[in-house]
């Protein structure tokens, strides 16, 4: 008997409880795992968003990975819990003890698929290790905005067909591994003027133009094989005037099932983002997203209301009420077995067949971080060949406010979640090589900026830093108020580097030399160290 029909006869023996419980990826604060584990048992969860809140450290992680997967095992439906992570680059967990290159912007500019495809193995192979089978990535946004707050460095480009490269490789290299990726965030968060994490943002684009621009690394996600497609919290008014392509089947069936030919698992952005819960009831939101067309429904806990919001009380509302929608008719059954079939289907093909079909790269890792690192580094502006600096003497400043860096590493493990910014890497790097320069600190920049203009004997080297923070945002513009201040003083001095997108250079129409990272990962800020 194949997969299908077996499938099809246990889902005729599970209660609604259990066929609903699948259809949910759900996450837990701390390492709460005795409410894990009941989450699977009692309320049969088919998955998780994992965080370093959960699990700080490899040991860590493999263990809670095992005990949940274990408990999975026992149940009359035993197909494997999705246990999945934003391990994507510029977003990535477990940061000190794995690879995570310059993250997508930077393999982007670097324009080495092979190198792209290899990372992506990579940060498969390393998620493999502690148990966690399945990436939220790549990023198929494409950067349309370059104001967009939330996508920036998470995306390979501006250009639909160079993304639409760049994702098939990544795609191609997470294959490899065995694990499963998911491109995101259909039909594209590149053109956003807002953060979906806060509020429901709106693009009046046309399907022809969609089809031209945003979809074109959708579709070659889907040609690639992608198993995961992930869902934007995005209203398309010209597509859909009633709702977000969350919960919109004129986009999830229409023209990602039909016209795209998706055939793998839907699965919705957090439903815990602001806008989903500013807009629609809990238990509301996952009924329209099921009716959609969404297989799998995803509440992670956002970290930027952690404090405030009882988030257990939340999914319990949510799943019980799709049980109570299934068993009062207002939610067709049918429509439940129908994303439960793909669903289990596709895990019990996917995890017996799930084996290495290509060498691993992991001994390598290190150095393909670096060497993707190094190579997307770009002198974007050199018009006083002032770069490189070849020892010559320079002052140092950082535009950021170190306040800010305290929000890199949040309450919930989301984001770039490295306990070591850009700022620190820099100067523990020129401080292990011996260069000498002298430094600037935050007061003593504020305040030379601040002081009648005096001349500088030497260049003044200011260091730009972005973070894509969920729910929240790094001070870019006032670094970049700070830097045309120091162009209005020091015109011929000012030299940015940016450890960052290089979408600020216009601001900086007098910036005669602008050397840019794409990235500000410490492997980023390492290789920008050693040119300094």
């Amino acid at each position: 008997m194949d997969i299908e029909k077996k499938v099809a006869q246990l889902i005729d023996t599970l209660s609604v409880e259990e066929k609903v419980g699948q259809l949910f990826v759900l996450a837990f604060a701390g390492e709460d795992r005795d409410y894990a584990k009941t989450l699977v048992k009692e309320r049969h969860i088919g998955g998780f968003y994992i965080t370093d809140d959960n699990a700080a450290n490899p040991t860590s992680a493999a263990q809670l990975a095992r005990e949940l997967q274990h408990e999975a095992s026992l149940r009359a439906c035993d197909a494997p819990l999705l246990l999945a992570v934003d391990q994507e680059g510029a977003w990535g967990i477990l940061t000190q003890y794995t690879d995570l290159g310059p993250g997508n912007l930077g393999l982007g500019k670097a324009d080495n698929t092979a190198l792209t495809a290899d990372m992506y193995q990579v940060f498969a192979e390393q998620m493999q290790e502690v148990g966690y089978n399945t990436l939220l990535s790549p990023c198929a946004d494409v950067n349309a905005n370059p104001d967009n707050p939330i996508i920036g460095l998470r995306a390979f480009g501006e250009q639909s067909h160079h993304v639409a490269r760049h994702v098939a490789a990544a795609v191609r290299g997470v294959q490899r591994s065995g694990s499963l990726s998911c491109a995101k965030h259909f039909p594209g968060h590149g053109d956003t003027h807002s953060d979906s994490h806060q509020t429901l943002p709106e693009v009046d684009k046309s399907l022809q133009l969609l089809m031209r621009e945003d979809l074109l690394p959708f579709k070659a996600a889907i040609e690639t094989g992608v198993p995961l497609i992930m869902t934007s919290h995005i209203r398309y008014p010209q597509i859909d005037s009633d709702y977000p392509a969350t919960l919109s089947a004129t986009i999830l069936q229409g023209i990602l099932r039909q016209q795209l030919g998706f055939e793998g698992l839907i699965i919705t952005d957090s439903m815990n983002m602001w806008s989903m819960r500013k807009n629609y009831a809990p238990a509301e939101a996952a009924i329209l997203a099921l009716q959609a067309g969404a297989n799998l429904v995803m509440l992670s806990e956002e970290h930027y209301e952690n404090s405030t919001t009882p988030y257990k009380a939340i999914q319990a509302q949510t799943i019980d009420g799709v049980v109570a929608a299934v068993k009062q008719g207002s939610l067709p059954e049918s429509v439940v077995d129908a994303r439960l079939q793909q669903v289990l289907a596709f895990k019990y093909q996917h995890f017996a067949a799930s084996l290495h079909t290509a060498p691993s790269v992991l001994e390598s890792a290190n150095e393909l971080a670096r060497e993707a690192a190094v190579a997307a580094i770009r002198v974007v502006r050199n018009e006083r060949q002032q770069w490189p600096l070849e020892g010559q003497a320079f002052t140092l400043a950082f535009a950021a406010d170190p306040k800010g860096y305290d929000n890199i590493v949040n309450s919930r493990g989301i984001g770039p979640n490295d306990p070591n910014s850009a700022r620190d890497v820099i100067l523990s790097t020129l401080a292990e090589r011996g260069r000498e320069y002298r430094l600037w600190q935050h007061d003593q920049l504020m305040a030379a900026l601040q002081a009648p203009t005096e001349p500088l004997a030497e260049p003044l080297v200011l260091i730009t830093e972005d973070y894509p923070l969920p729910g929240e945002s790094f001070d870019v513009v006032a670094q970049q108020q700070r830097v045309q201040q120091a162009l209005q003083k020091w015109p011929d001095k000012v030299i940015v580097i940016a450890m960052r997108s290089d979408y600020e250079i216009t601001q900086y129409a007098d910036l005669s030399t602008y050397v840019c990272a794409y990235s500000s990962r410490a492997v980023s800020a390492r290789a920008m160290a050693e040119q300094l």
